[in-house]
């Protein structure tokens, strides 16, 4: 008895070290994708439209793809489900198209708040220093704030006020879906 209760064990033990690493590979895949539509939006003048449309339809297959792998990775493991929940809204988010901000996206996808701050702190610097739009702060802004609110982050209420003023039809479907 002690001999299976021991496999038994090891079992659960080796079920752990491989959710982990599927966490690990998923959340290096999203980021890569993410990386690659953030480097699209970034050189868009280096390419002419087609090239644009058919490299960002390229990358939203492959997010596509990884979606339906994560789904089939999912099913019936409840454990794995709750490690990738974050993953698959991210992934889900990027094809609907409801982040018009990879970089922003990616964080959330990698759980990291402190950067989702950091980068509403550079936008907001950007735009009083006329490197960047109002209207491209406003939207890290909300996409920020959105992911912020999704990931558990106390929001203050100037900022959930914002929040609601600023929410696109996106990002409201996206919050909606997810909960």
């Amino acid at each position: 008895a002690f001999a299976t209760s021991r496999r038994g064990g090891d079992r659960a033990t080796a079920m752990s070290a491989d959710t982990a690493s599927l966490v690990a590979n998923a959340r290096q895949q999203i980021a890569r994708l993410l990386t690659q539509l953030a480097d699209l939006e970034d050189a868009r003048e280096e390419f002419d439209d087609d090239e644009y449309a058919e490299t960002k339809a390229a990358t939203l297959t492959q997010l596509d793809a990884f979606k339906t792998s994560l789904q089939r990775m999912t099913t019936g493991d409840v454990t794995l489900e709750d490690e990738l929940a974050t993953v698959k809204a991210a992934t889900k988010a990027a094809i609907a198209s409801a982040f018009r901000t990879p970089e922003v996206l990616k964080m959330f996808a990698l759980r990291q708040p402190d950067e989702l701050r950091e980068r509403m702190k550079r936008a907001a610097r950007d735009v009083m220093l006329g490197k960047m739009s109002a209207a491209r702060g406003e939207v890290i802004r909300v996409e920020a704030l959105t992911a912020l609110k999704k990931l558990g982050s106390e929001l203050e209420a100037e900022e959930l006020e914002f929040l609601r003023a600023h929410m696109t039809r996106g990002l409201t479907d996206f919050v909606d879906a997810v909960e």
